[in-house]
């Protein structure tokens, strides 16, 4: 896929799936907000789509929530999935363009590629997942892993598998060029 495919395609809107969550609960904004640790006018701009929570503001909403982080994303339909045709989803962050390249039957694994923007991250709060296992393999550029206080900077090639129950985030490592990476869970964060 070139980048002009990728930026030419939008994620889908996250926001209305929290809203209708947090009404299907009978939740205020007040309520969520406080509960996540996020002001109301954020969380506000978030159910509009006004702008795009970290990684570690989502998983809190989520689990606020009640709702599995998968469940914000629809896989492909199909057993195959296209570089054409991979599901852009919005996993939190700044500066970073995900797709789901897992298909809908892969029930045991999740498999997002992300494009990053130099200096791109998944945001300065660690942040937990409820998987077993989390696998990144950097495609291009430099991508730095950050699990709990080690600083792990991965080239073209490199691999890290850890524990996504242990505080951790990622970002592009430098200022600018892209970085391209494959980031695994196992099972799909619930």
């Amino acid at each position: 896929m070139s980048d002009t495919q990728t930026s030419k395609r939008s994620a889908p809107n996250i926001g209305r799936l929290l809203r209708a969550r947090r009404r299907e609960l009978d939740m205020t904004l007040d309520e969520v907000a406080g509960a996540a640790d996020l002001t109301k006018s954020f969380l506000s701009d978030i159910e509009r789509d006004k702008t795009s929570p970290s990684v570690a503001s989502l998983v809190r909403l989520c689990e606020v929530l009640a709702l599995p982080v998968g469940d914000l994303f629809t896989p492909a339909r199909s057993g195959v999935v296209r570089a054409d045709d991979r599901p852009p989803i919005r996993f939190g962050g700044t500066d970073v363009s995900d797709f789901l390249i897992s298909p809908a039957e892969a029930k045991r694994l999740q498999v997002i590629y992300s494009d990053i923007a130099p200096g791109g991250t998944g945001g300065e709060k660690l942040y937990t997942l409820a998987c077993e296992e989390e696998f990144v393999f950097v495609l291009e550029g430099t991508v730095r892993i950050v699990v709990e206080d080690v600083t792990h900077e991965l080239g073209v090639g490199d691999a890290i598998a850890f524990d996504p129950r242990r505080p951790h985030t990622f970002a592009n490592a430098s200022e600018t060029e892209p970085a391209r990476a494959l980031f695994v869970m196992t099972p799909p964060p619930r």
